[in-house]
This record gives structure tokens, sequence and C-alpha cells, in this order.
């Protein structure tokens, strides 16, 4: 069970960082309305528009693996399983109760990540997958926060009550993102 937990772990983990960058870089509210001159200078703004295109397309490649529904793969459905197996069954149960609100939005991401990332459908508009798919990025915090919470609990039992976590609700690349631009932004003006 415990390789289970580190391998969903990290995903969700890469999740949450892939969304906070992208969503940090291009988000309402965001760096984008402070920083959009400092990520256009000339010696930055091909890293921002790779790191923009590349952490959207992760976000959306490591949501889809971390719900992938194959036997075969680390994920939460097989984490539940592994749980259950674990005489954990509360837990397992809780995720099922508490993502159960998400199974729209995990199954419109799939589809996005089907036909615009994995296999690029030849005549999909962006924004009208978007608008037909409901597809929010606060709703995508919502279910990653809520996944990462749950992770915690596990970690938590497998630790044995630690204090000490490695998964959980966090804005630390949020953080990261306005660091390095804050950084960008003093050298240019020096």
């Amino acid at each position: 069970m415990k390789e289970y937990f580190e391998e969903v772990r990290d995903s969700v983990n890469a999740c949450m960082g892939h969304y906070q960058v992208w969503f940090t870089l291009r988000g309402d509210g965001k760096a984008i309305d402070e920083y959009l001159n400092d990520m256009n200078d000339y010696r930055y703004v091909d890293f921002f528009f790779a790191a923009n295109v590349a952490h959207y397309k992760l976000m959306f490649i490591e949501i889809a693996c971390l719900f992938d529904s194959g036997s075969d793969s680390y994920s939460v459905r097989n984490l539940k399983e592994q749980l259950r197996e674990n005489n954990l069954v509360e837990l397992a149960n809780e995720f099922d109760r508490r993502l159960q609100p998400f199974s729209a939005l995990v199954s419109n991401i799939k589809t996005v990540r089907s036909k615009m990332i994995a296999h690029k459908d030849i005549g999909v508009n962006e924004t009208k997958l978007f608008s037909k798919h409901g597809i929010v990025p606060d709703q995508i915090k919502e279910l990653l926060d809520e996944v990462a919470i749950l992770m915690s609990k596990v970690e938590s039992q497998i630790d044995g009550e630690s204090s000490c976590s490695s998964v959980g609700p966090t804005d630390r690349w949020e953080r990261a993102t306005f660091n390095l631009l804050e950084v960008l932004r003093a050298g240019r003006r020096s």
C-alpha cells in the first residue's frame, strides 16, 4: 500500500504543480495582470511561452493518469482498492464520497486530454471543447485540493499519525512562480 500511496502522491503533487504554475502565469487576477511586461521581455518571452504550454498540457495528462481506470496503473482507483485490502474501508469510502461530485469534471478532463493533447483530433476548437465540457480552472483546483486532503489522510494512516506530510493542499508552486517573476523584475530594473 505504501508503494501505491507514494506513486499516487507523486502524481497529485505533479498535478498541483503543473496547475499552479500554469494558472499563476495565465489566470485572471494572477501574474499576467502585474508581470506581463516582465514575461514579454525578449530575453524571457520564449521561456514563458514554453512553460505555459508545457504546464497546461502536463496538467491534463497528469490528472488523467491520476484517475486512470486501468487495473495496472497507480491511480486513485487502485489506491482505494489497496485501502480496502488493508482494512481501511472507511477511508476508501471517504474517497468515493468526497470525489463523487467531481466525476463529471474528471471525465471531461479526460475527454479534453484525449481530443486536444494525447491525440489532437482534427477540427477540435479549444474554446468550444472547454465550453461544451464545462471545465473551469477553479474547479480543477478544488478537485486537486480535495485529492490532496484525502492523500494526507492516507499518509497519516501509513505513517501512524505522523505530523510531517509530503502531500496536502498548498500554494507552494504559485508562490514560487511569483517569486521567480519578482526576481526577474528586479533584475530587469537593476
